[in-house]
């Protein structure tokens, strides 16, 4: 069989093209116009109340929170957010990392390509609709993010898995013994 750490890393180059993909080219779509007055002054107001980069949920208070109006708010204070450089590299990283623990899965389930192919679709779909569309559900927000990282990020798990299960299940791989 041929070694894991390769295929990921092999997998993980196409995810991360995918990911150019969506989160460069199409991910304008996935966004809400603000006016640009009205972006200024949201992020203005973020910058003089939010104390530390993190995650808020304004108002805090249920019934508060359920009159609206409210907001789940991820926040980066000024010059927290790592350089483009940075963030691409530690985004591979966790790409690489995720798609070796899946390539782990698919080496204990086993089998033909066509047996890892469905475990392929039926995990992808299933971990991006846990990640992602529970938002909407949860916390009533919009579901057009939601929407979008939930077909980016399982297009991009099922594109890495599928090269996963073709590099363990090719006629190359079953000849060859097993390395890790």
């Amino acid at each position: 069989m041929r070694s894991l750490p390769v295929g990921a890393l092999v997998a993980a180059i196409a995810m991360f093209l995918l990911g150019y993909v969506f989160f460069d080219l199409l991910f304008p779509m996935a966004l809400s116009p603000l006016a640009p007055d009205a972006a200024q002054a949201v992020q203005a107001a973020l910058g003089t109340h939010l104390p530390a980069s993190g995650s808020y949920a304004v108002p805090m208070d249920e019934g508060a929170w359920m009159a609206g109006p409210s907001a789940m708010i991820t926040f980066a204070a000024a010059g927290e957010v790592p350089t483009m450089v940075m963030a691409m590299a530690l985004g591979f990283v966790h790409m690489a990392v995720c798609i070796f623990i899946f390539g782990l899965a698919l080496k204990a389930v086993g089998g033909d390509f066509a047996r890892q192919a469905k475990v392929v679709l039926l995990t992808g779909i299933a971990v991006s609709a846990f990640m992602h569309l529970g938002d909407p559900i949860w916390y009533g927000g919009g579901w057009k993010m939601s929407i979008f990282l939930f077909i980016a990020d399982g297009v991009m798990l099922i594109v890495g898995g599928l090269i996963l299960a073709k590099w363990f299940t090719s006629d190359r791989a079953a000849a060859a013994p097993a390395t890790y």
